[in-house]
């Protein structure tokens, strides 16, 4: 084995690795183990949450920590617990999701070529039959859809009141649990738990604890690490900041002294945003840059911003380049494009005098998008992009 001399444990930095703390998501952790505290009762009822918040705020993490506690409970108190955590984006039918779990959890079970309903009944019996809960963690929900998820947790009132052997843990993002889930699961979850986004202070505590569990001392000062913070800060994504960390010191490993220094961690942030790389944007005609650039500077201080407000914010850019503004039809256009590349999420509200689109960032700073959209647009001509 070849011994890093800058990371102590690169596998802290990974996305899959969930550390012992949480620093500033223990009520988040603590609220779920109250709501599923009725699953250790007698009584079989069907326990049912949702967790709501943007990428990277931790709720994947939470989950997936909070599983651990519970089944570490439940052995400790005679109980038997299954917690089972699926990532939507591999597994996209509720079929395909309770396959996989009484594969795993019961190999010898025939399970193909059965109807989702025969799943859920299979499920169930073996669940009876060895006195056992399961809750399943559901991440990126949307991808199932309401309806599917209505049906599973609906599911319980086939069995018997009092049988109810299947629990959910819902975990989304805001935008997709008002417009695809909510509706159809008003009534089925007990509680939803928000998860805000970081501040500068909390990502600095968040990044120095991970720092301390991955590199040796030395290789990353307080002072940088505070820089690392000052950039995830911008989404409140805790995630970009952890990349950022593990970019880095591949960089330091590089380097003669193996620490890691502000200019790496800069080159660090560029790796870690594909998304807003030059060679995506350049694709984009004039205009539709502009849209990109002036709804960036409308969402470096905003969560999200309606169209509208996007709207003034591209006239205000288009004197700025000295170039005639478009139509709002024309800009919603653009905003479709942009949104069908993964730049922003447009989200269509129903309020009570009317439907408005709502313009949110995916996981790119807005000022990172900002700064590569000007780039373009000094470099190139109208001739380039319109």
């Amino acid at each position: 084995m070849i011994r890093s001399s800058v990371f102590k444990d690169e596998s802290t930095l990974f996305p899959e690795y969930v550390p012992p703390l949480l620093p500033h998501r223990e009520k988040q952790l603590e609220h779920l183990m109250r709501i599923y505290r009725p699953l250790f009762s007698d009584k079989l009822v069907s326990v049912n949450s949702a967790l709501v918040g943007q990428a990277g705020l931790g709720k994947t993490a939470t989950s997936k920590l909070f599983g651990q506690k519970i089944e570490e409970m439940a052995r400790q108190s005679g109980s038997k617990i299954i917690f089972e955590y699926m990532y939507c984006s591999t597994v996209r039918t509720l079929p395909a999701v309770l396959r996989q779990i009484i594969m795993k959890n019961w190999k010898k079970v025939p399970v193909m070529g059965i109807t989702g309903n025969e799943l859920i009944i299979e499920l169930n019996d073996r669940l009876r039959r060895e006195n056992t809960r399961l809750i399943i963690a559901l991440d990126d929900a949307k991808l199932l859809g309401g309806e599917a998820i209505h049906g599973l947790i609906r599911s319980a009132e086939y069995f018997g009141y009092g049988n109810a052997l299947v629990s959910t843990l819902i975990i989304s993002r805001p935008e997709d649990w008002v417009a695809h889930l909510y509706p159809h699961l008003i009534e089925d979850v007990h509680s939803v738990i928000e998860f805000l986004r970081y501040t500068e202070q909390e990502l600095q505590e968040i990044l120095a604890y991970r720092a301390s569990l991955s590199f040796y001392e030395g290789v990353l000062s307080r002072e940088n690490c505070n820089m690392v913070a000052k950039i995830a800060s911008e989404t409140g994504n805790a995630r970009h900041g952890i990349e950022i960390l593990r970019h880095a010191g591949y960089l330091a490993e590089k380097s003669e002294d193996k620490k890691i220094t502000p200019e790496m961690i800069r080159i660090a942030k560029n790796e870690v945003y594909p998304e807003t790389s030059p060679e995506i944007l350049r694709g984009l005609h004039r205009h539709e840059l502009i849209a990109a650039l002036s709804t960036a500077t409308a969402l470096k201080y905003e969560v999200a911003v309606p169209i509208h407000k996007a709207y003034e914010q591209y006239r205000i850019v288009c004197e700025e380049y000295q170039t005639s503004p478009r139509s709002t039809r024309n800009f919603r256009n653009y905003i479709r494009v942009l949104a069908d590349i993964g730049l922003f999420n447009a989200v269509v509200k129903n309020l009570k005098r009317g439907r408005r689109t709502v313009i949110t960032l995916t996981d790119i700073p807005a000022s990172i998008l900002e700064e590569r959209a000007r780039k373009l647009l000094e470099q190139g001509g109208k001739d380039n992009y319109d």
